[in-house]
């Protein structure tokens, strides 16, 4: 049986100068190499440059990356029942087939150009499309695990089958009205567009941000580590109401000491950029004990991301005394020039302590443990309650849209009204009606006077070309006013990683 390295036989055997197609079935590997062979494990399609279209036909294979192939169209995966993990970052690609596979999880996809995607009958449990804007055939179905489907920026989907899974909420505000839809009979389809203002939490592994996304919802919803160790490994929302006003936390990936690569984690925290079309209304950058230390692994002195952001210094005892908290901003801001310009420029820094309410030592009695579960319960309650009263204070109509440039592999930020709000569209209506009106008084104005006096006409002409004026003046201001509201702010991929 052929169970030498994968890779090697393969980079033997394909160049990245010359091959337009790679055709590789289970048969034709056990002709050249006769026997029961195969190829086994994990294999890399990386920088072929004329590259069309990829076929492999019942391989073994464990993983596959296919990255950097600018030419690449087509890819069909067929029968590749081993294959747990795919990662696919290449820009022309229109057609995917990865059906009757084993994958368990397909949220590495960035394929901006895919129209169609084949991955039913397959393990997968969670499918994120939001690095594949221009999809228009999704199907995904008799996969008897898929729990979470999140389409937020596929506007083009016409097509989803998603039948036999178990789905039980499907997000479709952001898709056509017309989309064909095939689901289980108890999956909940939400089209209204309700207002909800997005917090994204960014921070280093080890920081908090998991635990802070939980206190936040007031749920036990996103994962959180004891120890320094990501255990996000991908983007995760959840919603919450305070006060009247509905909010969605958006937890990233943590930043150092996780275990994906550059690309994976770049690819994660652009999902979680994707998938929040409607835009961000404030940052959460939540830092622990080491703030300089996580700061600077951050990288993001030289962005303008701070005039949009809180930071949120978490572990912090003494985290309801504010002249304790007050003089420890300013021992931050003296211990670098850095600490100081970054505080100095974002919406303030907020103190909370967020302790474990899962304790698993077992030293303590089962009476201190439950003691201690209550203390902690309390302070969770109490930082929450400080975090809301602050995002209530700074989350107003103006909000954050970003994008992810694939060839510079850099996120943008654009500082724009929202011009989804209540307020804009009755500032719209309203200014939209007053010309109405103004509009009808000067119709009637006019046929009155003519009626009366016919020697006023040189009068109604000159008062209906002055309100014609008017109005193109209006209607050029309120487009100069909306393209002033348009301000890039980049922010470098690679400072999250």
């Amino acid at each position: 049986m052929f169970k030498t390295n994968t890779q090697v036989w393969f980079d033997k055997n394909y160049f990245k100068d010359k091959e337009e197609n790679i055709d590789i079935k289970k048969e034709d590997i056990r002709n050249v190499l006769g026997g029961r062979s195969n190829l086994y494990g994990s294999l890399k399609i990386e920088g072929f440059t004329k590259l069309i279209s990829i076929n492999l036909t019942k391989l073994k294979l464990t993983s596959l990356e296919i990255i950097d192939c600018p030419q690449l169209t087509e890819v069909e995966l067929s029968e590749l029942i081993k294959l747990e993990s795919l990662f696919v970052k290449c820009p022309r690609l229109t057609k995917l087939d990865c059906s009757r596979s084993q994958l368990i999880e397909l949220t590495d996809l960035d394929v901006s150009n895919l129209i169609e995607l084949n991955c039913s009958n397959t393990s997968i449990k969670k499918l994120s499309l939001n690095l594949c804007p221009d999809i228009i055939r999704l199907n995904c179905s008799n996969n008897n695990k898929l729990i979470n489907l999140d389409v937020s920026n596929c506007f083009k989907l016409k097509f989803l089958d998603c039948s036999q899974s178990k789905l039980t909420k499907l997000d479709l505000r952001n898709c056509p009205e017309s989309i064909e839809v095939i689901k289980p009979p108890d999956c909940v389809i939400t089209r209204k567009r309700e207002k909800e203002k997005n917090i994204l939490i960014i921070g280093c592994t080890g920081s908090g941000k998991s635990t802070l996304a939980n206190v936040l919802t007031g749920t036990e919803d996103f994962k959180e580590s004891e120890y320094d160790v990501s255990k996000t490994k991908c983007f995760q929302k959840g919603v919450f109401e305070w006060e009247g006003t509905k909010y969605c936390a958006i937890d990233t990936i943590g930043v150092g000491n996780t275990k994906l690569s550059i690309k994976l984690a770049s690819n994660r925290i652009a999902e979680g950029v994707y998938s929040i079309p409607e835009g961000i209304s404030q940052v959460l950058l939540v830092v622990g004990k080491n703030f300089t230390d996580e700061i600077n692994t951050l990288g993001l002195f030289e962005s303008d991301i701070f005039g949009y952001t809180t930071i949120v210094r978490t572990k912090f005892s003494n985290f309801k005394n504010r002249d304790i908290c007050e003089k420890n901003k300013e021992k931050l801001c003296g211990e670098s020039e850095t600490n100081a310009i970054i505080i100095k420029s974002c919406k303030g820094i907020i103190y909370v302590d967020n302790p474990p309410i899962k304790i698993l030592d077992d030293s303590d009695d089962d009476d201190d443990k439950e003691a201690n579960i209550r203390i902690n319960k309390k302070k969770r309650e109490k930082s929450r309650i400080i975090l809301l009263d602050h995002l209530k204070e700074v989350c107003q109509e103006e909000v954050l849209h970003m994008g992810f440039n694939v060839s510079t592999n850099n996120v943008t930020l654009t500082n724009k009204v929202n011009t989804q709000s209540e307020k804009l569209k009755e500032k719209e209506e309203r200014n939209e009606i007053g010309w109405e009106k103004r509009r009808e008084k000067l119709k009637s104005k006019s046929i009155e006077e003519l009626l009366v006096k016919p020697e006023n006409n040189s009068k109604v002409e000159s008062e209906v070309s002055q309100f014609q004026q008017d109005e193109k003046q209006n209607k050029l201001e309120n487009s100069r006013v909306d393209q002033d509201n348009h301000v890039l702010l980049p922010l470098k991929m690679g400072s999250f990683i």
